[in-house]
């Protein structure tokens, strides 16, 4: 597949919202000739959609929304699906059939569609935000049996991509994901030749998009090369957990992910996973060695998360009086209380006993500390726990107060440092560029 091409992606200015995904879904397959049909209905009873184009030997499966706050996948289909259609050859010759879904997660992805037009802030992001605790995330859902640790709970949307799975047996499958700040790293489920990781690297070098040079989003993530890593899954969270003394049946109220569903399947299946920031700095990519060890950036980082849990601690307990079941909110807002520093202590002592934290930690890990406690613990936790708490009708003043703390974080993250937008058409470029060259790395082998 031939990446130039991608210079053709057009310049989007927002994202689709369900209706409009929904609208695009059938439009387009009745455009290009292509089948499209309903293979389930969300847990708000909202139909799921698949496309099917091409007849290879071979099965892809790529979906978005694998959590409902990543939008820009549905507009990378969006891109293929018009791709294909006006170029039949083209889908010829990747000896695939490919199978699309707009959005695995319809019920989540009208939770967020507040942001999806206009200029993107972080006050807007953090306001206007949704994002479900595991045990309500449809890629985090799927059985699992491991130890002493069963999970039998699948979501209906989890159901659905399960169905799929099990007909089709992807050889090839890209849940679409996206990340919130920071820099783009990928996930695969194999490593590929050198060529594969030095083409996307220079891609995204001329896209000018960072690469994230920062900490690993989890720490137990197994490196291929800086910041391509091999996929994780729940076996990772499992031992994870009995490594820093937490026992994971009680820490762990979750199921494992697509990936490893589908390895149970098809052992010989890909999975690849990118992860393209909406908002990034120049800092994540300073690898120059900072005053400070890592230890003291993650201690300061599960400090700051500490805090800004303690802080909204009884706005919870007041909506969980109002909310129920099966409120998104109130899932919401039960889990978080459930975690209260059910992480934090045992991570603090992890930090405080591993050599791992001793060296001098980059400027790029200062930077990611930083922002994961302003923005992914303190923005989204404020505006997550303010949307709940207007869903609960609380008192205008808890609203207000952490309209404020919204903004406090905001403002921290903008005096660090001068963040910018990435244009969506770079990273629908991005996204894209993953998959061609997984496909051309596939075929070398």
């Amino acid at each position: 597949m031939d990446i130039e091409i991608l210079n053709n992606v057009p310049d989007y200015d927002s994202f689709l919202t369900l209706e409009e995904l929904d609208t695009r879904a059938f439009e387009l397959s009745k455009k290009y000739g292509f089948q499209v049909r309903e293979v389930g209905k969300s847990e708000n009873n909202h139909p799921m959609y698949l496309i099917k184009a091409g007849k290879g030997s071979k099965n892809a499966f790529v979906w978005g929304f694998p959590h409902p706050n990543e939008p820009i996948g549905s507009l990378t289909i969006d891109w293929l699906v018009n791709y294909f259609g006006e170029n039949p050859e083209a889908l010829g010759q990747t000896g695939y059939t490919w199978h699309f879904m707009y959005t695995a997660d319809p019920d989540g992805t009208r939770l967020n569609e507040q942001w999806f037009k206009g200029r993107l802030t972080l006050d807007r992001y953090f306001i206007n935000f949704y994002r479900p605790p595991a045990n309500r995330m449809i890629d985090w859902t799927f059985p699992v049996q491991y130890k002493d640790f069963k999970w039998k709970e699948p979501l209906k949307e989890t159901r659905v991509l399960m169905d799929i799975i099990n007909e089709i047996k992807p050889d090839l499958m890209y849940p679409i994901h996206n990340s919130g700040f920071g820099g783009a790293y990928f996930f695969s489920t194999r490593k590929f030749d050198s060529n594969y990781y030095d083409s996307l690297k220079r891609f995204t070098e001329k896209l000018g998009i960072p690469l994230h040079m920062g900490e690993p989003e989890e720490e137990f993530m197994k490196e291929i090369v800086k910041p391509f890593y091999f996929d994780f899954g729940f076996v990772d969270y499992y031992e994870q957990m009995k490594k820093i003394g937490k026992n994971p049946v009680d820490v762990l109220k979750h199921g494992d992910n697509s990936t490893f569903y589908l390895l149970s399947q098809n052992p010989k299946a890909v999975v690849i996973k990118g992860e393209v920031p909406y908002f990034y700095s120049d800092k994540i990519i300073d690898n120059f060695p900072s005053s400070k060890t890592r230890r003291e950036a993650w201690l300061s980082f599960l400090e700051n998360s500490k805090k800004h849990l303690k802080f909204v601690q009884p706005i919870v307990e007041k909506t969980l009086d109002k909310l129920q079941e099966p409120n998104a909110w109130y899932y919401l807002m039960k889990d978080m209380k459930r975690r209260w520093d059910i992480r934090t202590e045992a991570m603090r002592n992890y930090v405080n006993s591993s050599p791992d934290f001793d060296r001098k930690a980059t400027e790029a890990e200062i930077f990611d500390c930083l922002l994961g406690s302003y923005f992914y613990s303190g923005g989204l936790l404020f505006g997550q726990v303010r949307r709940a708490a207007l869903e609960s009708g609380l008192d205008s003043g808890d609203v207000k107060i952490l309209k404020g703390k919204i903004e406090e974080c905001s403002k921290t993250i903008s005096s660090e440092t001068d963040w910018e937008v990435l244009p969506i058409k770079k990273l629908v470029q991005l996204q894209l560029g993953v998959l061609f060259e997984t496909v051309n790395a596939i075929s070398r082998k």
